[in-house]
This record gives C-alpha cells, sequence and structure tokens, in this order.
C-alpha cells in the first residue's frame, strides 16, 4: 500500500470512520498495527486516507473495534468504491452509514468553506430551524428525532479544542427570508448565526444579496472540506440523490475558485451580519 497511490474522497473516508471508531472503542494505533501485523505508521496513513486499506484488513479493523453491523456494511461497500474511484450511498438504520460518514468528515476536517442558495449550514442551524427542515409537517418521528439529535451535535466541532473548525459560509439572502418554521424560527435562527459569529472568531458568514448578478454556483449547494495537511482537500455538490464527491485537483480548484467568485460578491462579514440582526428584529 503505497503512500503515492491515488488518493479518493471515499478513501478519505473510510480513514476517517475508522479513526473515529478506534478511538469510541478505546483501542491504540499501536494494538491495531499489532492486529494487521503493520507499523503504527500504516495506521496512521489509513486513517488519513492516505494508503488503501485490503478488504481483509478493513474486516479485522471492523471486529477489533466492534463494528455495528450495518456500519460495517456500509464502510466494506464504500471501501470497494474506494479502490474503483466510484461514489455510492447506501443507507439503513436510524443514522444511516453515510449520515456517519459525512459526519465522520466534518471532525476530520480543518476548514470547511460552504455555498448554499437557500439553507444555512447544519453547523449554523439552532434545533427549532433544524426541527423544522428535518420535518415541515412539524411532526418528528422517533427516528427523526435521533437524527436531529445528531446532526445537533456535530457543531461542536465549532468550539473543539485546541482547534476549532474554520467554517466560512456563503448563503443566499433568500436563506434568510424563508419562512422556514415561521417567524419566531426564523428570528431565533438569524439571531443564532450572529452570535456564533460574534462569539466564534472561526465562523464567518456572508449574505449574497438578491439581485445579485450571475455566478458560477447559481442553484448550487457546495462544500470544500480542508483535512490534514498532506492530505487533498474534498469539494461535494448537493444534488437530489445525495452528495457527489469530487478530489481531483482540477475538480476541486474550479470548486475553490468559484466559491472565491460568490464570496467576492457578497456582502462583507460585518455588514452580513448587521443585515441578519436587523432583520430578526423585524420579525
Amino acid at each position: 500500500m503505497a503512500i503515492g497511490q491515488r488518493r479518493t474522497a471515499e478513501r478519505i473516508q473510510v480513514g476517517a470512520t475508522l479513526k473515529r471508531m478506534r478511538i469510541e472503542a478505546d483501542v491504540s494505533r499501536e494494538d491495531a498495527a499489532e492486529t494487521l501485523g503493520c507499523t503504527v505508521t500504516t495506521i496512521g496513513n489509513i486513517e488519513q486516507g492516505r494508503t488503501k486499506v485490503s478488504h481483509g484488513d478493513l474486516t479485522a479493523l471492523l471486529e477489533l473495534y466492534g463494528a455495528p453491523e450495518d456500519q460495517v456494511d456500509d464502510l466494506v461497500q464504500v471501501n470497494r468504491e474506494a479502490h474503483r474511484a466510484v461514489t455510492r450511498v447506501r443507507g439503513g438504520g436510524e443514522i444511516q452509514p453515510h449520515q456517519r460518514r459525512a459526519a465522520d468528515l466534518i471532525r476530520g476536517s480543518r476548514a470547511i468553506s460552504f455555498y448554499s442558495p437557500e439553507l444555512f449550514h447544519g453547523l449554523l442551524q439552532s434545533e427549532p430551524y433544524a426541527r423544522a427542515v428535518l420535518a415541515p409537517t412539524g411532526h418528528l418521528t422517533g427516528v427523526q428525532e435521533t437524527r436531529l439529535r445528531f446532526r445537533l451535535d456535530q457543531a461542536e466541532v465549532l468550539t473543539r479544542e485546541p482547534d476549532p473548525l474554520q467554517l466560512w459560509a456563503v448563503v443566499g439572502e433568500a436563506a434568510l427570508r424563508k419562512n422556514i418554521g415561521g417567524a419566531e424560527v426564523m428570528r431565533g435562527q438569524l439571531r443564532h448565526v450572529v452570535r456564533l459569529c460574534r462569539e466564534l472568531p472561526n465562523v464567518t458568514v456572508q449574505v449574497l444579496p438578491l439581485g445579485t448578478r450571475e455566478h458560477y454556483l447559481i442553484g448550487a449547494t457546495v462544500s470544500i472540506y480542508r483535512l490534514d495537511e498532506g492530505i487533498p482537500q474534498i469539494a461535494s455538490v448537493d444534488t437530489t440523490l445525495g452528495d457527489q464527491f469530487f478530489e481531483r485537483d482540477a475538480a476541486v480548484s474550479e470548486a475553490l475558485s468559484n466559491f472565491d467568485d460568490v464570496r467576492t460578491k457578497a456582502l462583507d462579514p460585518l455588514t452580513s451580519v448587521d443585515m441578519m440582526e436587523e432583520l430578526a428584529d423585524s420579525l
């Protein structure tokens, strides 16, 4: 498993999830290395997505970590795709495996750049707002309630020590004016984002005004993940069929360029916060 081989978004997700499982199982890298008969460095390279992990080694690690069956099936499938460099998503269980992998990717990131024309990033969502997004009818099933708590818990990355995640989000003005959950929910959501921007120096939010001329991300929701040094950045585009991931340098560079384009056209961070506060007060 040479470090020089091409990395994929799937391989990085497999590594991030294996790291999370190992830590949750209270297994050291030394013990994992002993199980595979390899070096501690190899375990680190697997967890950082620098090297592929064979099916046999993956199965051995999942058994060592006591991974739940649905997550085992999902990770084995994703690992197959990592070897083929094809992205697929499977579901199952209250917290679907692909949702856990997405959370692992967020936890493994040092910085995220995000653009959406009409919704705030999940890390910026208040509980009432997130609840309204998940259940427009106003009633959450037991499964949806579990997924809501799972989503809200991910926001701890914004205050983790010693390296809180750096989040730079650009949202369309429509996100501020949508009537999600009603006036009270939107007022609380806007004030929640304002508070985060003012209290956390690692959180930046800009508003792209209505009437802004055309740009390259019209209609798209895009996230760009910067992981540990030496690991390639990953870009994802939200589609009706789930997130589509890109890790090739050209695709990520284009996503970064397009994000910079909307960031330049958006209101500056201070003006954006003032706008959100004024809208909240008017509701």
